[in-house]
């Protein structure tokens, strides 16, 4: 009587399923990782508008998820936006996002070591964070993103 259970947090949730723990990694490997925006999970886009970089996101259709054949439907996602030939938040070769804390998740827990070798999409880093934005745990936070992105 009297447990309270704890919430896993979603950062917590891709941790566990995708076996990844954050990384700060800054070889030329990792960076190289930085021509494609790193996905974000709602609460992290979420912090990104809050900081006042809602000029930065865009409406996107994730479809990796159907090359891979985890899911027969594009996801819908607010994401960031590409600048030239990388994410338009890389600059002087690093991440701006990184020393503010604001790094979405996918880049978090990407790590060169990643190969296709390797690779299984039931632990890919991208199809959890994507899930994300299909749970019903999410709709309210999704729902203040769209709001606050319309207000813009």
């Amino acid at each position: 009587m009297g447990d309270s259970l704890i919430k896993e947090t979603q950062l917590q949730r891709i941790i566990r399923k995708t076996g990844r723990k954050p990384c700060e990694c800054k070889c030329s490997l990792c960076k190289m990782q930085c021509h494609t925006p790193c996905l974000g999970t709602p609460q992290d886009i979420e912090k990104l508008i809050d900081a006042g970089y809602s000029d930065r996101l865009l409406p996107t259709l994730w479809g990796a998820g159907m090359i891979m054949g985890v899911i027969d439907f594009p996801v819908p996602m607010i994401q960031i936006a590409s600048g030239d030939n990388y994410c338009s938040f890389f600059h002087d070769g690093l991440c701006e996002l990184h020393d503010k804390r604001l790094k979405p998740t996918e880049g978090r827990l990407s790590h060169h070591s990643t190969s296709v070798d390797n690779f299984k999409a039931s632990k890919s880093i991208a199809w959890n964070v994507a899930k994300e934005w299909l749970s019903v745990d999410n709709a309210e936070v999704i729902e203040r993103i769209v709001d606050k992105l319309n207000k813009k």
